[in-house]
């Protein structure tokens, strides 16, 4: 494939998530959400159509602070789509069109719903909505892998699904707890804030139990493990324990990792 090809493709997508107005509300320039895609092209089924990988990455700042907490970080490796160049690329709400595009907007609401749920208490549901409906419209035919349930248990359907579900409800409240009133209070009172997140910490353990393998949880610890060991190192011992215990059973491949909290 010609590589200007590629050039046009990420010109047509940087385009089409900054150029089109993603919400009803009204914001300043500084004050959109920072994102970051990353497409890694492994094949070329064809002189149009491809395989890839795709990271997706977004964080939000903390007030009274120039820190950026992450919101999400994640590699979808079930990337298979087509791309004509001199075609604008198209999404229209509550209905499908074409791969790529539904897998931008999915992941393009998710993260305005983890935005907003951080801010509110559950302020992004009708984000996090609309992505499950961009799930339920792919065709049964479509060549779209990491859409469908049958599909394994870490894809697009079950990271929304694990977001929505009624088992993690208490996560949403302890995500909006863990931002506002955990990060935004640390400027005025770190020891205060500290508290707050080890009560957030401690919610989504239980959660966690409850939901062992969510999708969701798995993006929380990938997302906010270096966070938590940098805050933790110093906090009180008996806090030290704690958060090192909780992000231990959250995430075990890290646990030598989380012993820096204890040194």
């Amino acid at each position: 494939t010609d590589p200007k090809v590629f050039k046009d493709l990420e010109d047509d997508a940087r385009q089409f998530i900054n150029t089109r107005t993603w919400t009803n509300d009204k914001y300043e320039n500084t004050e959109r959400i920072k994102c970051n895609f990353l497409l890694t092209i492994k094949e070329e089924i064809s002189n149009n159509t491809f395989k890839a990988d795709l990271t997706v990455a977004a964080s939000r700042p903390v007030f009274g602070s120039n820190y950026e907490t992450p919101l999400i970080n994640y590699i979808d490796k079930e990337i298979t789509f087509s791309y004509e160049p001199n075609r604008p690329l198209n999404y229209v709400q509550n209905s499908f069109t074409d791969n790529f595009t539904a897998i931008l907007a999915f992941y393009l609401n998710v993260i305005i719903g983890l935005d907003y749920d951080s801010f509110a208490a559950n302020g992004g549901n009708d984000y996090f909505l609309i992505s499950q409906n961009i799930v339920n419209q792919i065709p049964a035919n479509a060549n779209a892998p990491g859409w469908r349930a049958s599909e394994g248990n870490r894809n697009r359907y079950w990271l929304i699904e694990s977001i929505l579900s009624p088992r993690l409800r208490p996560m949403r409240a302890a995500w909006y707890q863990y931002h506002r009133l955990g990060l935004d209070v640390m400027h005025q009172n770190a020891d205060e804030g500290k508290l707050v997140l080890l009560k957030s910490m401690e919610t989504i353990d239980a959660a966690k139990r409850n939901y062992p393998v969510a999708v969701w949880i798995q993006l929380f610890a990938d997302a906010k493990t270096n966070e938590l060991v940098e805050i933790f190192k110093k906090a009180a011992k008996p806090q030290q324990q704690s958060i090192y215990n909780i992000l231990s059973r959250l995430d075990p491949s890290a646990a030598l990792k989380y012993q820096s909290i204890l040194q």
